[in-house]
């Protein structure tokens, strides 16, 4: 686990009455040199004065919009199949207390079905993933997992009666990703120990695997015993990005180290360039990162995904405007009302073009062959980059796609959830 120092503990009731989770606690909090009489026994009617005590009213906002950055409370608590309504408790909490957060503590958290729609504005694959952790250390600026991680205990049961019935009731689905919505699962092993469990259930199936997506380095775990079925994304960003703007995750060089040490070690390993921030400079750290990428890591494919997810009021909340390459700042600030409500914003198209093509011309610089695609993009960005990718929005090789078992170049009839709309209806 990384050393974290939180600042105040908590276990909910009923956690310890189950002798898998509380020796889950007791690694847990031994591996960060506490006792489990060093947490705080809560219950449900306890939540109120926490959100009370520790300012968690903020605890879902970007966390570039915190005066400072803070170490994680951790929140032990249990997934339940029969969550309780979160409206009672909300009501007795102090206003504006996430309904996310209150949700995650009374133990709700099913698999997610990711359905990208028709009328999306941005290219992505539909599938089925899960989330067992809420809350990161590694404190990027422009996500919202700050002050608070709670965290499901019961990872056996969560596995038997979630994850278990979701793949094999979705053979179609190669790939499941976990804990990618608001933590980074490495940020806790191997003392939580939820991916070498998943290791052992997928390597049990005829042809699943599990996906760990992280900005971390903590892959000692991995590669002591390498699991099976297991595949190892890595999020990369430029040197300033990872330094000042994701100030607890691992830097680029440790990443793409990191990388490396799985590769040797037999895991199919894939990178993402994201998010690319345009800072001052940003052409010479891209050339650098991906030079070492492409030399030490070899991804057998390469995601690009331009910051977005805002507007461009908010990237200046979250990121020092001087920060940021004039040009872009400029061009962001001028196309601000035309991006409104464009998700792969706030940057508009001709910019985010301009670094794609620079990125990419880097990379073919090192690989001719290798899959490069573009993540959570637009169907005009595609259109003008497909010809150069040699695939499109119908069949590109997703890092983190459903599809997209190690090898894997193309995928010739994407599939999505039942009940989700195809988005792949109709050529895009």
């Amino acid at each position: 686990m990384y050393d974290l120092r939180p600042e105040a503990v908590y276990v909910l009731e009923g956690v310890m009455d189950d002798p898998r989770c509380a020796a889950r606690v007791e690694r847990m909090l031994g591996a960060i040199g506490l006792r489990v009489s060093d947490a705080r026994t809560v219950s449900v009617d306890d939540v109120p004065e926490m959100v009370r005590e520790r300012g968690w009213t903020k605890a879902r906002v970007r966390q570039g919009e915190h005066a400072e950055r803070t170490e994680l409370d951790l929140v032990f608590t249990r997934w339940l199949p029969d969550a309780p309504d979160i409206a009672p408790l909300q009501e007795r909490c102090p206003e504006g207390t996430p309904g996310s957060l209150l949700r995650t503590m009374l133990g709700h958290g099913g698999p997610q079905g990711h359905n990208e729609r028709m009328d999306s504005a941005r290219i992505c694959r539909s599938r089925w993933q899960f989330d067992t952790i809420y809350g990161c250390p590694h404190g990027c600026a422009y996500c919202s997992g700050g002050k608070v991680a709670t965290i499901f205990s019961n990872v056996e049961e969560y596995i038997e009666r979630v994850v278990i019935p979701t793949a094999e009731a979705n053979p179609w689905q190669k790939v499941f990703m976990f804990n990618s919505c608001l933590t980074d699962v490495l940020a806790f092993e191997p003392e939580y120990g939820l991916t070498r469990l998943l290791s052992e259930y997928f390597a049990r199936t005829p042809d699943q695997c599990h996906l760990v997506h992280t900005k971390s380095a903590n892959v000692q775990s991995l590669l002591d015993k390498p699991l099976d079925r297991t595949i190892c994304l890595w999020s990369t960003t430029s040197a300033t990005v990872s330094r000042e703007i994701e100030p607890g995750a691992a830097t680029t060089e440790e990443r793409i180290a990191a990388a490396a040490a799985c590769l040797a070690a037999g895991y199919p390993v894939r990178v993402k360039f994201k998010p690319i921030v345009p800072v001052r400079g940003w052409q010479d750290e891209a050339r650098e990162m991906i030079s070492a990428v492409m030399t030490q890591a070899r991804p057998e494919t390469i995601g690009l995904c331009f910051v977005a997810w805002m507007l461009a009021w908010e990237l200046e909340r979250i990121i020092a405007p001087e920060m940021l390459d004039p040009r872009f700042l400029q061009g962001m600030r001028e196309a601000a009302e035309e991006m409104r409500g464009f998700r792969p914003g706030p940057f508009p198209h001709d910019l985010r073009a301009e670094v794609y093509d620079f990125y990419l011309q880097e990379i073919r610089r090192y690989d001719r062959e290798v899959p490069v695609f573009l993540c959570t993009e637009s169907r005009a960005m595609w259109s003008e980059f497909a010809p150069r990718l040699g695939f499109g929005p119908r069949d590109y090789p997703c890092g983190c796609g459903p599809q997209c078992p190690p090898g894997t170049r193309l995928v010739p009839q994407p599939l999505v959830p039942e009940g989700c709309d195809n988005l792949f209806a109709a050529e895009v």
